[in-house]
């Protein structure tokens, strides 16, 4: 989110206090277009966190010939079905991560430079390093290859 450089990390730009920055140059289509652009990067930012996080259109225990449940309950879907409802899951996740943006956006103040250097040097960095050695020890204890 902080790339998509909308608030609260719209450092760069601060658009409140340039007066909406370059779009003061432009009015009509062109504005519209610009106005268009960041809300698509909302959509993308949103696909992307779907698609590579979250499961993208899967479903828990939903497979291409419908449901199979823990316990052997079994519930048979014909494909086009199948095919909606995971098409359905994947613009729920979607909207829900459009929706969770947008509310940041506009719940959240603005972040200075300084702790938004705090939050991703001395916060999200060391938790990614943690999470990729942690991942790395259960891999290998899952594979039997454990440590010596």
């Amino acid at each position: 989110m902080a790339e998509s450089k909308r608030a609260p990390f719209d450092l760069p730009e601060a658009e409140s206090e340039l007066v909406a920055g370059f779009y003061t140059e432009y009015s009509g289509s062109k504005q519209s277009v610009f106005m268009m652009a960041d809300f698509v990067e909302v959509a993308i930012v949103a696909a992307l966190v779907t698609t590579l996080f979250f499961g993208g259109w899967q479903v828990p225990y939903l497979y291409r010939d419908g449901f199979h449940f823990p316990g052997g309950l079994d519930v048979a879907f014909p494909s086009l079905l199948v095919t909606v409802m995971q098409v359905a899951a994947f613009l729920v996740k979607l909207f829900v991560f459009c929706w969770l943006q947008i509310l940041i956006r506009w719940s959240l103040p603005r972040l200075r430079y300084d702790q938004l250097m705090d939050l991703g040097w001395k916060r999200l960095l060391p938790i990614g390093l943690a999470n990729v050695a942690v991942t790395a020890v259960m891999v290998l204890l899952v594979d039997g290859r454990a440590l010596p």
